[in-house]
């Protein structure tokens, strides 16, 4: 457990900061200067509590996921749910930050709580596809808001010292629930092997540990929250009343509607093309995509122009650390979508394994990458700093990202696999948790909701826009490769979309050749990503010290554009 400094319970200090914005003073209940160190522990363990129950649940759907849409024989579209849930989070994360600031942390995550726990049950009870689709849109309602706010959560309790070590112990659990949910997935999904299973157990399973964790978090939340609110009372602090008129304005409604419309028209038809007649040559199609491109130009015009209240600060962007940072996740994230999004079903494909083995073989990247975060944070409090874990993370994931190109060979070794998957993960692991701290580190305390939300938002695009991309390819350059590499008759839908029951049947030569087109494909997904890591290398180059020992009144000093305490010293001398 991370150690806090017991903190001054007689006499905490209010700060009245009048040039926040306006909803910020509901936020201010949650002050770790109100807490005692039980408390403080209260409010740290419900939140790693929630971390493992969260980290079973998501590693058992997404372990089961791929079978699921194979039921439904939908496997070549399944990067369309990431993608819609992605969409979705980039336009709802600044909704949830100025929820939060306005009526409170504890409001808010019940909120989100609530649709995550409506989505897992739609999910679980769907017939189709597209019910399937609706629940995954109720889920990554709530799951944005869970992921955000946890953040903003762990932000604004823990000293920046021990901000990467607590980032770090929220996303551990993940590593264990590798092995622990692993033999969960084929018994309780895979229909080929057990015909007789009921998959709709998979939710009833999840559902129940995500309510145990949503107990978890928010009771301690709630308390701790009023306990502020009596505080702020108590010294005539009081949360204005607001009408549902200045939220939409706070929240920029405009700004998230114009997202959501430009995200989904360009991105939606890159995976959904080749479903309509013509292909990009379709009306509708173009259409589609045109109107997204004129949406996203009304994007920018209306943020930069028009809104009081964007959603993404142009402070923040113009803070070197803050945008080299925030960069560096988007590009990191595009790179993960890309490579990983039909990786598993590629390995079950081409290795003739379960989704089960399979996922054992592709897991290198996450227990590493989960493993890299908390032993950088440790080195990050001890030498204080993390610049050059940044650059290092960045260069040797690009590398490792190189040598996945000859891995993605069907006749690559388990080893290569593993190994590549497992430098790429210690990697962004490694660069991913020190600019995560860096992003919170140069700003001050009444912008962390809104610069974790722009961590987020920048994550939401990556993975749409990776997602997209990865579902364009499977879906325009696959076709071309199947028909290139098989010499006799094939189905072309059921190698792409139920290729579990499909390819089985398949005599050993053309099962060869589709195998090296699902391979050709796998290739440009790591060749694109290699491609623009050049980006993130640059933007990693931009970044600035922070001071991981600073207080948060020296963070707000210097955040507000102050000179340091030890340059103010100097100069009296």
């Amino acid at each position: 457990m991370v150690n806090e400094k017991n903190v001054d319970m007689e006499s905490p200090e209010i700060v009245h900061d009048h040039d926040t914005q306006e909803g910020s003073i509901a936020s201010k209940a949650l002050n770790r200067q109100f807490w005692s160190r039980k408390e403080y522990l209260f409010l740290t363990g419900g939140i790693l509590i929630q971390a493992i129950m969260y980290a079973f649940e998501v590693n058992l759907m997404y372990g089961c996921i791929g079978n699921i849409t194979a039921i439904f024989q939908a496997s070549s579209l399944s990067s369309t749910l990431p993608t819609i849930l992605q969409i979705l989070s980039a336009a709802l994360v600044p909704f949830y930050t100025k929820v939060s600031d306005v009526t409170g942390r504890a409001q808010a995550l019940t909120f989100a709580m609530v649709f995550y726990l409506i989505g897992y049950t739609i999910q679980g009870t769907s017939n189709t596809f597209l019910q399937f689709a609706l629940g995954q849109i109720a889920y990554g309602i709530g799951s944005t808001g869970m992921a955000t706010l946890t953040q903003v959560l762990i932000a604004d309790s823990t000293l920046l010292i021990n901000r990467g070590i607590v980032f770090a112990l929220w996303d551990l659990p993940a590593a264990a629930m590798i092995f622990i949910t692993n033999p969960l997935i084929d018994p309780l999904s895979n229909i080929v092997m057990h015909p007789d299973l009921n998959w709709r157990n998979v939710y009833l399973i999840i559902g129940l540990v995500a309510l145990v964790g949503a107990i978890a978090v928010l009771t301690p939340l709630w308390y701790l929250q009023r306990k502020g609110e009596r505080r702020l009372k108590a010294v005539g602090e009081v949360v204005p009343r607001r009408t549902i008129g200045w939220l939409l304005h706070e929240f920029d409604t405009v700004g998230a509607l114009l997202i959501t419309l430009g995200m989904s028209l360009t991105l939606l038809p890159m995976i959904l093309a080749r479903s309509f007649e013509g292909n990009w040559s379709n009306p509708k199609i173009l259409a589609m995509f045109i109107c997204g491109v004129i949406f996203l130009f009304l994007l920018v015009v209306w943020e930069i122009k028009f809104t009081d209240r964007p959603i993404m600060s142009m402070k923040i962007w113009g803070n070197r650390t803050a945008f080299g940072g925030l960069v560096v996740g988007f590009v990191m994230t595009v790179m993960a979508s890309m490579n990983w999004q039909y990786y598993t079903l590629y390995l079950v494909v081409s290795r003739d394994i379960s989704f089960a083995s399979a996922l054992l073989l592709e897991r290198g990247y996450q227990l590493a990458y989960l493993v890299f975060q908390l032993g950088t944070a440790l080195l990050m409090k001890r030498f204080n700093t993390l610049r050059p874990f940044i650059w290092v993370g960045i260069v040797v994931h690009t590398i490792g990202i190189g040598l996945m190109i000859p891995a993605r060979h069907p006749d690559s070794s388990n080893f290569f696999v593993v190994i590549t998957q497992t430098v790429v993960g210690a990697a962004g692991g490694m660069a991913a948790i020190a600019s995560q701290v860096a992003v919170t580190g140069v700003v001050a305390k009444k912008d962390i909701a809104t610069v974790v939300g722009a961590t987020q938002l920048m994550g939401s695009f990556g993975s749409a826009f990776g997602s997209a991309l990865s579902g364009g390819i499977w879906t325009q350059y696959l076709p071309g490769r199947l028909a290139a590499h098989i010499t006799g008759p094939y189905d072309e839908f059921m190698a792409m979309n139920d290729p579990l029951k499909y390819i089985p049947a398949l005599d050993a030569v053309t099962r060869r050749q589709l195998v090296e087109a699902y391979s050709d494909s796998q290739m440009l997904m790591s060749i694109i990503s290699c491609a623009i890591a050049v980006c993130a290398c640059f933007c990693a180059f931009l970044m600035q010290h922070v001071d991981l020992k600073q207080d948060q009144k020296e963070q707000d000093r210097i955040a507000s554009g102050l000179p340091k305490k030890e340059l103010i010293e100097d100069t009296k001398n």
